[in-house]
């Protein structure tokens, strides 16, 4: 166990260890009942699906009597499919406020600054029984963020200053495909690497070889604190059920922060790519007391939206 992976850690610790190892888990920083409506949203998405499926023929049961973390992948398993993302949209009140949930704001104040932005889309997560194309080969959180197109090599973030926030909705083990990471591999630099033909991003080096991996199984009610440029994986699922998690990322708010050139295009570099995708990005952290209410950030989405619709 690393310094960086502990359940009780001092603010100066947790800096540290972040400086140090790129990573850091903190442990119960999240009530239960902040996560379930993220559960319910799901849960509600499933059942239309099901629903569908069910109505048209396509498989033979509803499931509905199966608990949570089994009943998508016992449809999948009967379609005979392994979808690499989830199927709905990750936009509402109920991801608002998971981007503001304290314990988290709390720990991206001590290990990034006063002036944050959520990029306003997260990455919900299904990691399916046996699925090869959910079981993310070793990469950094910058190369999918620089590089849309398939075999193209693009660098844009590496001078900045980004944090993913990793949370479990259900126990995440390594029977079940944990996060592995690498420690201290965010002082490597951006490495080389591009997006393949299933659109994951496969390293050029074996890190695996250069660095010292280590598994962060977690509970819910933990967070997983990663560099844009820390090193990590997930791996196969081996269970019979859906191991459920959603992650989330925080870079410098443009307009307030106080950055490098070479961080400012980075920073704008990413604000456009989201607002080109409809979502602007949200200040979750700020000096200022003009932090967005969840009707002020919809309100500016759908301007977005309107706008991008009418050039199309």
């Amino acid at each position: 166990m690393t310094m960086a992976d502990q359940t009780n850690i001092t603010d100066q610790e947790l800096k540290e260890a972040f400086k140090k190892d790129g990573y850091v888990v903190v442990r119960n920083i999240i009530e239960d009942h902040d996560l379930e409506p993220i559960r319910e949203h799901i849960k509600t998405k499933v059942d239309q699906y099901a629903c569908e499926q069910y109505a048209e023929g396509h498989i033979s049961s509803l499931y509905e009597t199966d608990s949570f973390v089994r009943r998508y992948a016992a449809i999948c398993q009967e379609l005979s499919i392994s979808p690499r993302g989830w199927m709905g949209n990750t936009y509402g009140r109920e991801f608002y406020n998971l981007y503001n949930l304290p314990g988290v704001l709390h720990v991206l104040s001590i290990i990034h600054g006063p002036e944050i932005s959520n990029i306003g889309s997260p990455a919900l997560r299904t990691k399916l029984p046996d699925s090869a194309i959910t079981s993310f080969p070793w990469h950094q959180d910058s190369q999918y963020i620089d590089q849309p197109t398939i075999g193209k090599k693009e660098r844009h973030t590496e001078d900045l200053p980004m944090v993913t926030v990793w949370v479990p909705l259900v126990e995440a083990s390594v029977e079940n495909g944990c996060c592995w990471v690498i420690p201290g591999s965010h002082h490597w630099g951006l490495l080389d690497g591009a997006r393949d033909q299933d659109s994951n991003v496969r390293m050029e080096e074996n890190v695996e070889a250069r660095g010292n991996p280590i598994p962060i199984p977690l509970k819910p009610g933990g967070a997983l604190f990663m560099s844009n440029l820390c090193v990590h994986t997930s791996k196969l699922n081996t269970t019979n059920g859906c191991r459920w998690s959603i992650d989330f990322r925080y870079f410098p708010t443009l307009d307030r922060s106080e950055l490098t050139p070479k961080q400012k295009q980075a920073a704008e570099f990413v604000h456009n790519k989201m607002c080109r995708g409809g979502r602007e990005p949200l200040v979750v952290l700020t000096n200022n007391d003009d932090k967005p209410s969840w009707e002020e950030w919809d309100t500016a989405n759908q301007k977005l939206r309107s706008a991008s619709s009418r050039k199309g």
